[in-house]
């Protein structure tokens, strides 16, 4: 049976994850801790790694019951720890100077920060993916690219890309659960530079979105919905998850449904 293998949440957008057993359901329809705390610059717009590269130089390790994070820049030779919400200001301080531009560090417990608006849900992907798309990256594992492409759920016992069965047509909200949790697929994510470049070093990997993009429309399974690839650098499952499911637990083992009308 398709089931939940893996739950990460990244409680800090554009930084590193943690992976958790169980996870709460937010009153913003997200998972509790994902993408709660953002980086912002002046004129409001995130910090993220699509423009400040050294952000894969910030190391993270998260004590999610106690609120702290020790941050480490292996380069600097930096490792502090602060608390998320107590210590705000030394957390700027530190990051303002590191990437030299004024940061504020801002949090949303309701809903985080999530890339997009219209699928403020979690991201998710099947093992098999991952270890299909290692085969067109030779020197890629299966745990790089987790991280590199950073969904927040990793389903198991599937084929390759069966998680694009998990939308439907352009414009669609299609039902499915994940243990006693309803979500709706939404479409497959469309990607950016992040993913070309090593989540260690920034490193880029030349011509990576034009090999992933040659390889995804080759492989492309027949149930995926071809109304939502107006390109195939696509990959990941975006959702939203109903109001009605605010305070319900998400556990890893629990078994993936597509709703019975489809």
């Amino acid at each position: 049976m398709k089931t939940l293998k893996q739950i990460t949440v990244y409680p800090i957008k554009s930084l590193g994850g943690i992976n958790l057993d169980k996870v709460e359901i937010t009153s913003g329809g997200s998972l509790k801790f994902d993408r709660e705390f953002a980086f912002v610059d002046e004129e409001g717009k995130f910090i993220n790694g699509k423009k400040f590269t050294n952000l894969h130089l910030i190391k993270t390790t998260y004590y999610l019951v106690e609120r702290l994070v020790e941050f480490s820049i292996e380069q600097e030779n930096f490792k502090k720890i602060f608390h998320l919400e107590k210590e705000k200001p030394g957390i700027e301080k530190i990051f303002s100077e590191f990437l030299e531009t004024k940061i504020t560090f801002q949090q949303n417990k309701e809903s985080g920060f999530p890339d997009d608006r219209n699928a403020s849900g979690p991201t998710l992907v099947s093992f098999a993916s991952l270890q299909e798309v290692a085969k067109w990256f030779p020197n890629i594992s299966v745990e790089e690219l987790y991280i590199r492409f950073r969904p927040n759920l990793m389903l198991t016992d599937t084929p390759a890309f069966w998680e694009d069965n998990l939308f439907g047509e352009k414009g669609e909200e299609k039902p499915f659960h994940i243990g006693g949790v309803q979500f709706l697929g939404i479409n497959s994510s469309s990607r950016c530079a992040v993913p070309t470049r090593n989540p260690q070093t920034g490193e880029v990997i030349p011509f990576f979105q034009k090999h992933f993009s040659e390889m995804r429309k080759t492989t492309l399974p027949a149930w995926s919905n071809l109304s939502q690839f107006d390109h195939y650098y696509r990959f990941c499952v975006n959702t939203k998850i109903p109001v009605t499911e605010v305070g319900k637990f998400l556990s890893v083992g629990v078994i993936v449904r597509i709703a019975p009308q489809y």
